[in-house]
């Protein structure tokens, strides 16, 4: 049998959510265009007869600007550490500061790493090579994978990758039957936050957490009751979230609600109250409340 924990790393909107959700073919962690939508370690399981591969999503590299953002990036240093091999996952470009900073704690750590070279669709073919031979100049990696996620073009090939990889092990660390370390509570709240994102501009959604008050199942067959409390910063960004007459945040509700159903596989009624709580994210209780890290 093949275990091992595999760290998807790499600087903030590389795809490394959307990558996590192609290889397990299901969603996990939640995606949207905004940077930093991860905040939390995720683990996703990858089962197949012989081999359980757990995969460890990362809040994306940046330049922390609050404790939030610190204890963000204080998990994907640790992700490293577990790994028994690391995805460095980053747009196929040129890399950048991030990407070096990177790989200068991946050649310290000593753990194979695959590098992963991402939205291959919005490049020219011919320029793949050229960004490949720009890497291999800053670290010897185990393996180079082009792919891109959405299209599942690649995925099969970087699996087989690192399912070569992986360690022998008599031991599972999640029963067969999880996709995810993650609770239903918890992945109910990540999909109401990922509608904040979806839905709000600039700085509001950065502001905002979920914080889930009750999460209750109903009789077999009957309808799960959740409630939560959306957290914003300001008084202006309550505002905002509401909408005029209640409209946006309705269709956030609506949104998450119905994926939500999708996920848990049954009705339920979801209910969103907004409440502020000015520099949450300087405050390490708050921040602790509102995240699992």
């Amino acid at each position: 049998m093949k275990t091992g924990f595999i760290a998807i790393v790499g600087r903030t909107n590389v795809g490394k959510s959307t990558l996590l959700n192609a290889i397990l073919g299901e969603k996990i962690s939640i995606v949207s265009d905004k940077p930093q939508t991860t905040r939390s370690r995720i683990a996703g399981i990858y089962n197949r007869d012989g081999v359980q591969a757990v995969f460890l999503d990362t809040p994306g590299l940046h330049a922390p600007k609050n404790k939030l953002g610190q204890a963000m990036l204080q998990a994907a240093w640790e992700s490293l550490a577990e790994a028994d091999l690391i995805l460095l996952t980053a747009e196929c470009r040129r890399p950048g500061e991030e990407e070096r900073q990177l790989i200068g704690r991946i050649t310290l750590s000593g753990i194979p790493c695959i590098l992963v070279l991402t939205k291959i669709d919005k490049i020219e073919k011919n320029k793949i090579l050229e960004v490949i031979d720009q890497y291999a100049h800053l670290h010897s990696f185990a393996a180079v994978v082009p792919l891109c996620a959405p299209r599942q073009d690649g995925v099969d090939l970087l699996m087989d990758e690192i399912l070569s990889r992986l360690p022998e092990s008599d031991t599972l660390f999640y029963s067969t039957e999880s996709a995810t370390d993650r609770s239903e509570r918890y992945l109910a709240s990540e999909l109401v936050r990922e509608k904040l994102l979806r839905n709000l501009r600039e700085e509001v959604p950065h502001g905002t957490a979920v914080e889930t008050v009750l999460f209750e199942d109903g009789p077999e067959g009957g309808v799960t009751r959740i409630f939560v409390n959306i957290i914003c910063e300001r008084e202006s960004h309550k505002g905002i979230i509401i909408g005029r007459q209640g409209q946006t945040l309705k269709r956030i509700a609506t949104q998450a609600r119905e994926e939500i159903e999708e996920l848990l596989g049954r009705k339920v009624f979801l209910e969103c109250r907004v409440k502020v709580r000015e520099g949450w994210r300087d405050d390490e209780r708050l921040i602790g409340e509102y995240n699992e890290f």
